[in-house]
């Protein structure tokens, strides 16, 4: 059967955790169903795996499980001549002995890690004997609710779900910066700057504390959500054009877009808790140049394996399982461009801490290096928690009022 058929034929989100984890989840997740009502939900689960098995078939042939002991770390994609295996380095970094990758026939393998792409938190696996089936990557890009499913080794789907924002770099360092800190308490209309930052567009095009900005280009700016969204989008070194009121007057700049600097996130216990729920996520899952976004629920151990779409063309490979809604693949365009850069010495290499990752301090520092003594700093560190938490309750609520139409 066409799965895209199917797909329509029944609920998906209903059918989610029975498809990836059995009836036995499905029965927690759904624990008024009436047992024919389960028994129905549990063949159309099996229907529609079949129906996925074709598009998954080929690209399971290129999916490893990676072990070490009886511990399963993560997945990993066969490249190359068949000897090599992109998996996620932060995973297999945890190894407390030898490798093995696990294909789909039975064939298991001695692996050691050779080369670490460590900003992009992936790593290259070398094996001895049989070469494996070196995936075949697609150019396509997945549209916008495109569907997507990650195969295990056996050819059932790991993990399916659609794109929810296309490809796009999750560094602050890649996002597109004014250089301006606007006052919260202005009630408008525009924003009024409260500072500029020096050796920023902002300060190169006279903008001052004080002025107040009403448009970006022609969309007219309403507050400081609306400056920021007025930015996305736009890359770095783009040039904008600014209606700005100084001392009454109303005036248009032109202002050349810079990098965001590298600033500290502190998010608090709460953001970190609304990450975790719904399952478990991966230790580092933030600051990839290139992903795109989706709703896939992949295990943090499934993760680093190939992504296709209902044609069965490989699109990508999973990179993160980031919470309940967000999971992140890097497109195959930019796997393939990855692979011809050099990579780093594994012994070298480090590993994200999640607790650096989120902009916390991490254990062990030294007392001046947890808290800088500043009051603005830590007020810039509040703002970015709150900003992060608003954020995050936004995608929430977009995706409950999108689950109720």
């Amino acid at each position: 059967m066409n799965p895209i058929v199917v797909m329509k034929k029944f609920i998906i989100p209903v059918l989610g955790a029975a498809l990836l984890q059995g009836a036995a989840t499905a029965q927690d997740d759904i624990p008024l169903l009436r047992p024919e009502e389960r028994q129905a939900v549990e063949a159309q689960a099996d229907e529609f795996i079949e129906s996925l098995k074709p598009a998954l078939a080929n690209a399971a042939k290129s999916t490893v499980r990676i072990w070490t002991g009886k511990r399963r770390l993560a997945y990993g994609t066969v490249i190359g001549d068949g000897r090599k295996i992109l998996t996620k380095w932060s995973e297999v970094a945890r190894a407390n002995g030898t490798l093995r990758a696990e294909s789909a026939d039975g064939v298991v393998l001695a692996a050691r890690i050779s080369g670490v792409y460590e900003d992009e938190d992936l790593a290259i696996l070398e094996t001895n004997g049989t070469p494996l089936t070196p995936v075949r990557w697609s150019r396509e890009s997945p549209p916008l609710g495109g569907f997507l499913a990650a195969p295990k080794p056996d050819g059932r789907p790991a993990a399916f779900g659609v794109v929810s924002v296309l490809e796009r770099s999750l560094r602050d360092t890649d996002q597109a910066y004014l250089g301006v800190g606007g006052d919260p308490d202005f009630g408008g209309p525009g924003v009024r700057i409260r500072e500029v930052a020096p050796q920023s567009g902002a300060a190169a095009a006279g903008l001052k504390a004080g002025d107040v900005i009403l448009k970006v280009g022609d969309r007219m700016i309403s507050g400081l959500l609306e400056l920021k969204n007025s930015l996305v989008g736009i890359n770095p070194g783009t040039t904008v054009s600014l209606l700005v009121r100084t001392s009454g007057a109303e005036r248009k700049l032109e202002v050349l877009l810079g990098n965001r600097p590298q600033l500290p996130n502190f998010p608090g216990d709460r953001l970190r808790q609304m990450e975790r729920m719904g399952g478990p996520i991966s230790r580092v899952r933030d600051s990839f140049s290139r992903v795109i976004q989706t709703d896939m629920r992949p295990q943090p151990d499934q993760v680093g394996g190939p992504v296709v779409n209902l044609k069965g063309e490989v699109v990508g490979i999973t990179m993160a399982r980031a919470d309940r809604t967000r999971s992140f693949v890097m497109p195959a365009a930019a796997v393939e461009e990855l692979l011809t850069r050099p990579y780093q010495d594994p012994t070298v290499a480090k590993v994200r801490h999640p607790q650096e990752q989120a902009g916390l301090p991490v254990r062990g520092m030294a007392p001046q290096q947890r808290m800088a003594p500043r009051t603005e700093e830590r007020m810039r560190r509040h703002l970015a928690e709150m900003q992060r938490l608003m954020d995050f309750m936004g995608e929430e609520m977009e995706t409950l009022e999108e689950g109720g139409r």
